[in-house]
Parts: C-alpha cells; structure tokens; sequence
C-alpha cells in the first residue's frame, strides 16, 4: 500500500490508542466472566432497536461480503497499474489474516447477548470497518480519508449496538483492533525504507511549514539542523527527498535513502509539514543482539521462563491425571514383566497400549522405578532430547537466533507442549532419527531402524532410501527394525499372535479417530462425516498420492545436496499419512521449518512457527460450539496444523529448490564479475560456487554468453 500521509508520531499514538482500547475492555470482561459491564447495559438501553432496515443496510459496511469484493478490486487495479502482485494484494491478506485472528482470538470468550442467547467477543464488523476501509483508503492520496475511515467505522460499530447483535465493548474492542493494525500497516513502509537505510526517525516537528530540528538519537553526531545535513561520524548522512523549504508535494513518511545511509522526511500533516530528522542506527546493533542471544548467559533466562508454560501445568494437574501416555507405557512395562499380553492392558482411562512389542520391551525397565520418580525423569530427559534437537535438527535456526531463544520457541509450541504434558516419546524418536541422518557417520541407518521398531510412521523414510540409491543405509534399516521387531516379539510371546493379526490393523483401538487433536489425513476426513468406507479409499488414495510426491520431492533435493530439506519433507509426510497423527506428533514439522530458515525463508518459517505455537484444534472445536461464523471456517481451524505438514509435502521442494536457483544466479553474476578482474580468482569462485550451488554455474554462464 502507498506510504500514508501520517506523521509516524501519530501512527505511533493511534498504534498506543488502539491497543490501551483494546486492553480497556478486554481485561474487565474477563474479570467479570463475559457478563455485560455497566456502560454496556446503559448504552444498549438507549441504542437497542433491532429491524430498522436502515441500520442493517450500514452495517454492511463492515461485512466480509462488501469488503472483499472491494478489496480485490483494488488489488487488480493496483496490478494493473504495474504493481508487483505481491504487493497489490497485501491488502486483501492483511485483512483476511486480522479477520482470521480476531475471530480465533476470541472465540472461547462467549457471553451472554443483548437480546438473548449468545454473543461473541469483540466485534468483527468494527474490526472490519476500519482496517478494511482504512486499507482502501491508504491507496488514495486524499486529505481527511482516515477521518471519514473513523466516521464509517463508528457507524458500523454502533449499528451492531443498535441492532442488538454486540454490547458497546465489543464494539471498542473491535475499534481498538482495527486501529492499532491500520497503524501497524500504515507504518510498515516507513520502518521498511529505515531499514533498508539502516536509519530511524527521532521525534518530528509537525509546524506548519516548519523543519525544526528533533531530538538526537544516541549514537548520533548532535542535533540535525533542518536542512541537509552534513556526514559525520554517526551522522545520518544528507536527507533525501524534498526538504522543507523547497518540496511542493507531498513527501512519503519514510523517505528515500541516499547511497548507504538516508534520512526520512514526513509528510503533510494537518496543513503543514512533518519533518523527521533522523539519526542514524549504529551499524552493530543487529550483530550485537545476535551475539547476546548466541553467546550471553543472561540469555539462558529466556528459556527459563518459556519453561514454565508447559512445566506449571504438569505441576497443577491432578496426579493420576498427569503424563497419561506415560501411565501407559509404564503399565504395559509392568504388564510385559509379568509374562501377560501388553495389548490387553488398559490403563484406568481405558487407553491400551498401541506400539510395537520391541517399544513394550523398552517399557519394561520404566516399571520398576517408582511413578513420582519416573515422572521427573521423564521430564527431565525430554527436555535434555529438546536441547539435541535443537542441536541436531534445527541447526539453521540456532545459528540464525541463538540455542536460547530455539529453546524458547520449541518449549511454547503446541507441540512440545503436548508431549510434555501427556509423557510422550515424540522428542526421543525426532532426536534419533536427526542424528542418524543429517551427520556422516559409518553406522547410518542404525537411528532410523531403531525409531521404526519404536512406532512405524518413521517408515516413510524407507522409499527414499531405495530411490536415492543408498541400499547400504536400507540394508541397515530394514535389517535393524526388524530384529528389534522379531527380538519383541519372541520376548513377548503372549502378545505377538494379538499384535501380529489384530492390534497392528485396528486403528480403532486408539480411541475415537475423529477428535480434532487427530490432525492426519485420514482424520481430516474423518471429520467431514462421510461415510466409514469413503473416508477409507479417499485415505489411501491420498496417502498413495502423497508418498509418491513426498518421496520424489525428498529425492531431487538429496540430488541437489539438500539432505535436511530431503528429511523435513519426509518427516511432514510421516505427520500426513500416519492413520493418527496427534498434536505432540507436530514436533515432527521441526525439520522441515528448520529447512526453511536454511534456504531463509524466513516469512514462511516465521508464519508456520506462529500455526504451530497456537491451539488452533481446541480453538477451532471452540468456534464450533459457539456457533459464531461459518463451520467451514472453523473446521478450516481445527485441521490447520496438519494442512501444513501436506502443505509441506507438496511444496517444500519447489520452495527450496527455487531458493537454491535464485542463489546460483546470484552466484553467476559474481563469478563473471570475479572473472573480468582476475582469471583465476574467477575459475576459483566458479568451482566453489559449483560446490555450494549442487550445479553447474558454467553452464549458466555459457548461456549468457
């Protein structure tokens, strides 16, 4: 969107505004339990008066269904003008994102409505309203706009009040939120250019016609007189664009750079004109944070406290009712030492044991140690294998944020939440299958065999062995799960005949295979209510289609030298095709996101980390209980976390892959440059440029020529 004519002070203040607003009436409906707050009920008395068709008809204004159709006619006629796509339809992903967020926010702070029944928390036609039309607005470079933007939203705000559908505060919420992204947005362009320029503004002047000089940054020479300013040390360098004293026209917020560093110059504000002097970021500070998180113990406390959010839950919770897969394994432990069948143990939730017999020997050992104990060690062991994951399998990630803050993230994410909070082995198998694959070593396989005597979904991996020719490393596998198999068997004789024809096939011992927190394929289907013998087919149909498609995808980027993006591939294809995929099996989609921030994708990773982090299944089953919004919606909620890891199969590689070609004609262009200067210095870069690209660079070269 254009660059908005907003002095950045007060985007900053409408930022501040919208969010104290938003905080003013979320913080007392919460305390209050939802119940209507007393300006409520006294605004609802005088403005209450449902059917007037006049009021239905403005607050339409606020409406998906008005606003979409408008916001994709801006998009086109943006692209049209010459707009990269990209950003001709940010917009329209801007506002359908908040949308989306608003009502997943909210969704589980249901309250009683003004006419009976139920209303939701905040209000969607106010939130609407003005970010919508506030997008549409910012494409025009007309004075007043975002005062008429503020009149549109209040009359669709208080139309919802009218017409009994929202009490008053959620209607402020809905306004708060709409204001502080319009701001958000409206500002990003400016702290784009400032970065780019490696410049931010200090505090503007807003006289008419003036260019006082702001405030010094630290780091600065002093202060910046109004006009071009002389480089120094620290000094911004000269302001580019019009200066005050000459410039007719509107300037942007931002400004535009000059050479290495620039200055930013307001715009027309009020009738005058907004100048921001600007002094210059210190050229360390990305690199120092970067070190502090890399290197510092200070940053140690950020995974501390992150450890509290799934540690304090496990604290709290009733003990029979803590760890409950690990009540599992313990009581098919005890169960397997006494000689009976581990596959007809339940434990007092009535959950059977569902691995393989080689995990029910390893399970053994875990029920001679007393349960409390066992429990903490437990504990403490997944959170050793989250640091060798993090180590091992989100390297790319560690080196571009710092192992504290990968451990931050990983411990807040629904995933590791889940594993931790139900006792889970997910972690260990991840770790083993990481080491054994993404580092050279004689005794590759070994992990991967071990992992799939454990659970069989690490099976996926077997085809790609096959088809990249590794059949020393498939020997190792097949050979290895399958002693292990055989060795828990014949130990477990009275479970192998019960394993062998019934509980390896019967899927239904897991319990209810519908629920949300199954985020497989087959229990996305399970969910739309199609009969047990479509879902079936449909199922292995797709799961046919994606293991063909993963498994080539993970074949041409091990060709290309790609070992992790090959892994995460797969590894988001044992999450699609597993007939159960739980929420704790998600801790899989580590690699694959860590493959993203290698070829640095780093939006991508950064969205896909947020997806994960969110309990988007129980705020989706929340949404449907409620009964706000449309269902599609909702189940479109529950089954985002496993959308993603099919996402994953089908476009990983084509993300990766085009990534790798971007840099190899980057490093095309620098190795001719390289060549002019000096032949050999140009025949050494093309070699090692071969080398990191996985193809020939020359080739592009004789082609350009």
């Amino acid at each position: 969107m254009r660059t908005p004519l907003i002095a950045p002070l007060r985007l900053r203040a409408a930022f501040v505004a919208g969010v104290a607003a938003l905080l003013a009436v979320t913080v007392p409906v919460i305390v209050v339990d939802g119940r209507p707050l007393a300006a409520d009920l006294a605004v609802g008395r005088a403005l209450i008066a449902p059917g007037s068709d006049v009021v239905v008809a403005l607050t339409q204004l606020g409406s998906g269904a008005v606003l979409y159709p408008v916001l994709a006619a801006v998009a086109v006629w943006r692209r049209v003008a010459g707009t990269p796509w990209r950003a001709a339809v940010t917009p329209l992903l801007v506002f359908a994102a908040v949308q989306t967020l608003e009502a997943v926010t909210f969704v589980t702070l249901v309250r009683p409505g003004p006419l009976g029944g139920v209303a939701s928390f905040s209000s969607g036609h106010a939130t609407a309203a003005v970010l919508g039309w506030g997008l549409v607005a910012g494409e025009f470079g007309v004075r007043g706009r975002y005062a008429l933007v503020a009149a549109v939203g209040a009359v669709v705000g208080l139309s919802r009040v009218a017409l009994g559908a929202h009490w008053l505060s959620d209607v402020v919420a809905g306004w708060g939120l709409g204001v502080a992204v319009l701001a958000a947005v409206c500002a990003a362009p400016a702290v784009t250019a400032r970065r780019a320029a490696g410049t931010r503004p200090a505090l503007a002047s807003t006289e008419p016609g003036s260019a006082e000089p702001g405030s010094a940054e630290p780091g600065s020479a002093g202060p910046a007189p109004a006009g071009p300013a002389p480089a120094g040390p620290g000094s911004a360098g000269p302001v580019a664009g019009r200066s005050a004293a000459g410039g007719a026209g509107r300037d942007s917020a931002a400004g535009t750079a000059t050479g290495s560093s620039g200055g930013s110059v307001g715009d027309v504000a009020g009738g005058g004109r907004t100048v921001g002097v600007v002094a210059a970021v210190p050229p360390g500070t990305r690199a120092a944070v970067q070190r502090w998180l890399t290197t510092a113990r200070g940053a140690w406390v950020i995974p501390a406290v992150a450890a509290l959010v799934p540690l304090v839950p496990l604290v709290v919770v009733p003990g029979p009712d803590r760890m409950k897969d690990l009540l599992v394994y313990y009581g098919a432990g005890s169960t397997a030492g006494s000689g009976s069948d581990v596959y007809e143990f339940r434990t007092v939730f009535d959950m059977p044991f569902t691995y393989p017999p080689f995990a029910a020997v390893l399970s053994e050992p875990l029920s001679r140690v007393p349960l409390g104990l066992l429990q903490v060690l437990w504990v403490v062991a997944s959170l050793a294998a989250l640091v060798g994951v993090a180590r091992f399998a989100m390297r790319p990630v560690v080196t571009r944020i710092g192992l504290p803050l990968t451990l931050a993230l990983l411990l807040v994410s629904a995933p590791v939440r889940s594993h931790l909070r139900f006792g889970q082995v997910g972690l260990f198998l991840v770790l083993l299958v990481a080491v054994d694959l993404l580092r050279r070593h004689r005794r590759e396989g070994l992990g991967l065999g071990v992992a799939i005597a454990v659970k069989l979904t690490p099976a996926v991996f077997v085809p790609w062995l096959l088809v990249t020719g590794r059949f020393r490393t498939f020997v190792v596998v097949t050979a290895t799960s399958v002693a292990a198999t055989v060795a828990g068997l014949l130990l477990l004789w009275p479970s192998a005949a019960e394993y062998l024809w019934r509980a390896l096939w019967d899927s239904d011992r897991f319990g209810a295979n519908d629920v949300v927190g199954n985020q497989s394929v087959r229990g996305m289907l399970l969910r739309t209510g199609l009969p047990d013998h479509a879902v079936s087919l449909l199922w292995l149909a797709s799961a046919l289609v994606l293991v063909a498609v993963g498994t080539f995808g993970a074949w041409r980027l091990e060709r290309d030298g790609n070992r992790l993006g090959a892994v995460g591939v797969l590894a988001a294809l044992s999450v699609a095709v597993s007939p159960i995929s739980w929420v704790h099996h998600l801790v899989w989609l580590v690699l694959p996101l860590a493959a993203l921030v290698a070829a640095r994708r780093y939006g991508p990773a950064a969205a896909w980390a947020a997806v994960l982090t969110a309990s988007l299944p129980s705020l989706g089953a929340a949404g449907l209980r409620a009964g706000t919004g449309h269902p599609v919606f909702w189940h479109l909620v529950v089954d985002a976390q496993g959308l993603t890891a099919v996402a994953t199969v089908v476009f990983l590689p084509w993300l990766l892959r085009a990534r790798a070609r971007s840099a190899a004609r980057g490093s095309t262009r620098r190795c001719r440059s390289a060549s002019r200067v000096s032949p050999a210095v140009g025949d050494r870069t093309i070699q090692l440029a071969d080398q990191w690209a996985g193809r020939s660079i020359r080739d592009y070269i004789r082609q350009d020529q």
